[in-house]
């Protein structure tokens, strides 16, 4: 029988409770810039025409044999895009911060707000939630709101795990760092204070030690056990060339610790066709097999942002094989807000 770390089963109501416990804190800073939210929280911001599905099936894998009535079934499926303003009406600073997230929906999202606290009191900030497929507006809003707050510089902060995503891509098209358009083409970003847009800290080593840490939170073992690091991975061959290459520093750092038996890391490409999907499964399920037979303790942490995602689908994908899940994202790690907090400051320096 699969054995689950007891995370597995409770951490999806911790989340929640947490949520709720501090919701009304948050909701109350969100109140006092009502009058600066000019957001959207929807998946679309226009009606959809053929040429835009068009475009889509060109740009995206999964679409290209779906029905426009299909199409429109997934995107409404995504989490919404917009805007949440975090920061305290009373603080004010030269420098505001965009952070933006891919998002999760609710309760997530209030996590991934309240964990940017202490970033929310030093600086006027704001993230900008969703893959902004159709549109940019809560970019835009988010830019005004800061610059109506007293900013005269604008950091962006992604909290993504890879810089040849399309979801990355997509901002950047609307930040003026692209000329392509990741999804569907949009007006970009007015300006109207000097913005800088970092890349992902995707090989930092606060996410080494984050990974680490949520290993150690579950191992019985470390000694004799097989870590392995799942990412959610992009669509593309290529791309996905580049983010393995990236999850394996992760793995070569943890290795050199000497911590665990052997740490290994791969990507499910989530969003993939299926074929190579169940191909890259086949691939860890023959890892952990194979590390089980061995008498080896094999741990599963998660190269992801968010508790509430992928993890769901895990327990199928592995189905009958044993090893310890930690489902924990890494914005739920303190050292989250210190990996945010280090790109405001790198980027800073590059304004």
């Amino acid at each position: 029988m699969r054995a689950l770390s007891p995370l597995f089963t409770s951490s999806c109501a911790a989340v929640f409770c947490s949520a709720v416990a501090f919701s009304g804190a948050s909701l109350a800073q969100e109140m006092d810039h009502s009058q600066m939210d000019h957001s959207q929280m929807d998946h679309s911001g226009h009606e959809m025409s053929q040429e835009d599905y068009r475009i889509l099936r060109e740009k995206v894998m999964q679409y290209k044999t779906m029905s426009d009535e299909q199409i429109m079934g997934s995107m409404m499926m995504m989490p919404p895009t917009y805007e949440r303003y975090v920061s305290d009406a009373s603080v004010t600073d030269d420098l505001g911060v965009i952070v933006l997230a891919h998002g999760a929906g609710e309760p997530g999202d209030t996590f991934f707000a309240k964990s940017l606290d202490q970033l929310a009191t030093d600086y006027p900030t704001s993230i900008g939630f969703g893959m902004a497929m159709m549109n940019g507006d809560h970019l835009q809003s988010a830019v005004d709101n800061l610059a109506e707050a007293g900013a005269k510089r604008i950091v962006v902060v992604p909290a993504a795990l890879s810089a040849s995503g399309s979801v990355y891509e997509q901002w950047a098209y609307y930040f003026g760092e692209r000329e392509e358009a990741s999804y569907l083409p949009a007006p970009r970003v007015k300006q109207t204070v000097p913005v800088t847009l970092g890349a992902p800290q995707s090989s930092h080593e606060l996410i080494t030690d984050m990974l680490i840490e949520h290993a150690m939170e579950v191992v019985k073992d470390p000694k004799n056990a097989l870590v392995v690091i799942l990412g959610h991975g992009p669509e593309k061959y290529e791309d996905n060339v580049l983010e393995l290459a990236v999850l394996d520093i992760h793995a070569d750092r943890m290795k050199a610790k000497g911590l665990f038996a052997d740490v290994r890391s791969y990507n499910l490409q989530d969003d993939a066709p299926k074929r190579i999907r169940t191909n890259n499964v086949n691939v860890m399920r023959s890892w952990i097999d194979n590390a089980d037979a061995y008498g080896r303790e094999v741990v599963v942490v998660g190269y992801l942002l968010s508790t509430r995602g992928i993890q769901a689908n895990i327990a199928n994908d592995f189905e009958g094989l044993t090893y310890t899940f930690n489902e924990k994202g890494l914005s739920s790690n303190p050292n989250f807000t210190k990996w945010i907090e280090a790109g405001v400051r790198e980027f800073a320096g590059d304004m």
